[in-house]
């Protein structure tokens, strides 16, 4: 289960009706380009979805979009999808050809799902929901080349699935893993390395066959992953785990299990780091309490910039060669029933100079929290409405700062409903 952060908690949604939108009529972002959003139509055919608790069938129902003004609405098509298919998301994870979701009812009792997407079309796929997948409250997803593979906090293990196929492939678990609230996975050199937001440790497995190889958690780690939703990144022969609690990052050997070095000086301004992504030379720490966003270069560990302050508080964060994708919101209804100011922040990969910030719908009316992930030349995000408390999909184009389409809100549902 998510923990509360220091902006506030993030609200659970309810199961909802989705919805494929048009947002023709959406100011464009400020990017150089002045790129326009594009129109989104549903997708017409997908693989056999089924939604938990539903009957046989597509679970989609294609069907024409209203609105009093289309002439200045565009062109509106709608794929409904089953109510159940995306509720509550608490993470995303993306491959070239597919996008999946995890959802989360852990509040009713324990249920959880994978909803899994067309990265082409946005067309929902299928959603994985078998007792036996043990799913209970999948907190984080992480995918590799044929595989998925899902973190399950209250449950104490992890699932790992097919992805051509959504089969399961195992239920990793077992005393000698030593899970604790597994919330945040990375893979990377073949191995999978999983932090433990109970226990103050990272478990590494063998990703292909999952087996244990070690459980970190010696106390010259520095290993604080209990304070804040543990964050995790992996690339090369490198691991990063941000360590709310100390205010610092341990870099950890990929091959040996050894321990690099832990990064705590001043000049890193890490406060409160609580999600991080690694690409190409750098390293970027989101440090959601000073406001800010901490890039290292992820060789030596040295501080390449800070870029403060971004203009609203940081939450996730995804980063490719190019670019780097923030999502951010100020408004806390958990606890002071403020008005949500969502956005996505773009920054240039090599310079930290911000490129674009995406502050229409969804991403204005977020619920504070969200995940983010990048790949194919894609960002997709992921988040439950302010008001509404839906949960939706959003794709955007890395190159142009576009939003490409929405997935699991009907545009009312969009603002303030």
């Amino acid at each position: 289960m998510r923990r509360m952060r220091m902006a506030g908690t993030v609200v659970a949604g309810a199961c909802a009706a989705a919805l494929t939108v048009s947002l023709a009529a959406c100011t464009s972002v400020s990017k150089s380009a002045g790129a326009p959003f594009a129109t989104i139509f549903a997708s017409a055919g997908t693989a056999p979805a089924h939604a938990p608790g539903s009957g046989s069938g597509s679970g989609v129902a294609i069907g024409s979009g209203s609105g009093s003004n289309r002439a200045e609405r565009g062109s509106v098509r709608a794929a409904t999808l089953s109510r159940s298919a995306l509720a509550d998301p608490d993470a995303i994870a993306a491959a070239d050809s597919d996008v999946w979701v995890a959802n989360s009812d852990y509040e009713s009792g324990g249920r959880g799902w994978v909803s899994e997407f067309s990265a082409a079309s946005g067309a929902l796929v299928r959603v994985i929901a078998s007792p036996h997948d043990g799913l209970t409250d999948p907190q984080a997803l992480a995918v590799d080349e044929d595989r998925v593979w899902v973190a399950d906090g209250d449950g104490g293990a992890l699932t790992e699935l097919n992805a051509a196929t959504g089969a399961l492939i195992r239920v990793v678990a077992g005393r000698q893993y030593q899970f604790a609230d597994p919330a945040a996975i990375a893979v990377a050199g073949g191995d999978l390395w999983v932090a433990n937001g109970g226990s103050d440790s990272v478990t590494e497995l063998n990703a292909a066959t999952g087996a244990l190889i070690r459980v970190i958690s010696a106390p010259r780690y520095r290993l604080n992953t209990t304070v804040y939703s543990p964050a995790i990144a992996a690339a090369g022969d490198h691991v990063w785990v941000p360590d709310g609690g100390s205010d610092s990052v341990t870099e950890i050997n990929a091959v040996t299990g050894g321990l690099i070095r832990v990064i705590s000086k001043p000049a890193y301004r890490l406060g409160g780091p609580d999600a991080i992504a690694a690409a190409g030379d750098g390293v970027w720490v989101v440090d959601v309490n000073s406001g800010s966003v901490t890039e290292i270069n992820a060789a030596t560990g040295a501080l390449i910039r800070v870029i403060s302050p971004v203009a609203n508080v940081p939450f996730a964060i995804a980063a490719d060669q190019a670019g780097v994708w923030l999502m951010t919101n100020l408004g806390t209804k958990g606890v002071d029933g403020a008005r949500p100011d969502g956005a996505v922040d773009e920054f240039s990969a090599a310079t930290g100079r911000p490129i674009a910030r995406i502050a229409v719908p969804p991403f204005r009316s977020d619920n504070p929290g969200g995940a983010i992930a990048a790949a194919g030349g894609h960002i997709w995000a992921t988040d439950t409405n302010f008001y509404s408390y839906r949960g939706w999909v959003a794709e955007l184009s890395a190159r142009t700062g576009g939003l490409v389409r929405v997935i699991g809100a009907r545009s009312g549902h969009l603002e303030r409903s």
